[in-house]
């Protein structure tokens, strides 16, 4: 999932689309293209991968997997941002996409 394109999305007030990649492993990419590729699929691994792409000399792109519904919030939430997101909220539910919405809320919110 390409997740912040989706999340920016949402901001927006839009419904995603075309943001859904199944499986797809960024780091085989990146060394497909000879670039250094390093995945970190756990989260107490992030440190160990980000001090070995800043040892390396050379591009290197870091593959971190995270929820599917995973937000980044930014520092100060504005408030178109908080219409986009609500009108998106509004716009999935109305659709048939609400499971997105609930989906959203377990991963963030009541965790």
């Amino acid at each position: 999932m390409l997740g912040f394109v989706a999340m920016e999305m949402k901001a927006g007030g839009y419904l995603t689309d075309g943001t859904e990649l199944h499986d797809t492993n960024f780091a085989r990419i990146a060394e497909a293209c000879g670039i250094t590729g390093i995945r970190v699929e756990k989260a107490a691994d992030v440190d160990g991968a980000l001090q070995r792409a800043f040892s390396i000399d050379g591009p290197v792109l870091v593959d971190v997997v995270v929820a599917k519904e995973e937000l980044a919030i930014p520092p100060q939430i504005k408030l178109e941002q908080a219409k986009g997101f609500s009108l998106y909220m509004l716009r999935a539910i109305i659709s048939g996409r609400g499971d997105e919405v609930i989906e959203l809320a377990k991963t963030n919110w009541l965790r």
